[in-house]
């Protein structure tokens, strides 16, 4: 299996990230396009490079945490498009072979204590806007090892279902298993993503607590270990998603000691 490290406030550059990695035993650096210092006007790509090729560390990418091509605003769509054809071409360029995106709740009224999504009641011209922008990421990434990757966050909806399966229609599309947030959402996502397991490419592996999310491994409530298997079974990458490097060298003790078992 191959252990990553998420991007984290303590470092400000890729190379801190990357050098972090080789000097405790990850294999890959999961750079975040949210970030300051990680937008398309301060990355230099040949430098990337140098380092993924001086530390033998590779790289995965996060897009924005709020991007969102499928709005009804052609504006906001635009806007995410073209970030998103960004992110495309950037992994092409640095060989990242997951690209992760969640999906957003978009806006809702509440109505007698109850909230109504705009996407559910107008889920044709939502699951039109997947359908178009999937097709086109589809023939982008068809000549690539590259895959797109719909993370769970805080609970699929059904219309995030529905755009889902219309995306896995396409082999360049998968699934990133947050266990994480799972939790944190009752559990409803974990029977959805292990219904299509045969798309689960990438996972981000983090305990929880009940007041606190992405903590060490072996720290909170998850049964950390049957996860770590699972992302054996499917032979998936694994970012250790907890926010500070004591943590994640803790949560790296905590697989070798398993391992040893």
């Amino acid at each position: 299996m191959k252990y990553g490290i998420p991007s984290l406030f303590e470092f400000r550059t890729a190379e801190d990230h990357i050098r972090f990695c080789a000097e405790n035993g990850f294999d890959f650096f999961e750079m975040n396009l949210s970030f300051p210092w990680f937008q398309s006007d301060k990355i230099d790509v040949s430098n990337l490079m140098k380092l993924k090729n001086e530390y033998k560390v590779d790289y995965t990418i996060h897009l924005h945490d709020q991007i969102n091509p499928f709005d009804f605003s052609p504006e906001i769509r635009e806007g995410s498009l073209k970030a998103i054809d960004y992110a495309l071409s950037l992994a092409e360029r640095i060989e990242a072979k997951r690209i992760t995106m969640h999906l957003q709740n978009g806006m809702y009224s509440s109505v007698a204590g109850t909230k109504i999504y705009a996407y559910e009641i107008c889920s044709g011209e939502y699951l039109s806007n997947v359908e178009k922008a999937a097709g086109k990421w589809a023939s982008r990434l068809r000549d690539t090892d590259s895959v797109f990757c719909i993370e769970n966050t805080s609970g699929f909806r059904i219309y995030h279902k529905k755009a889902i399966e219309l995306m896995l229609n396409y082999r360049e599309f998968g699934l990133t298993f947050d266990i994480g947030h799972n939790y944190k959402a009752s559990e409803d996502d974990q029977a959805f993503i292990l219904s299509h397991k045969d798309k689960v490419r990438h996972f981000h592996i983090h305990d929880v607590t009940e007041k606190s999310n992405h903590v060490a491994l072996g720290t909170g409530l998850l049964d950390i270990p049957s996860y770590l298997i699972l992302v054996r079974e499917l032979d998936c990458t694994a970012v250790i998603e907890v926010k500070e490097t004591a943590a994640l060298l803790q949560s790296m003790k905590f697989i070798y000691d398993m391992n040893r078992r």
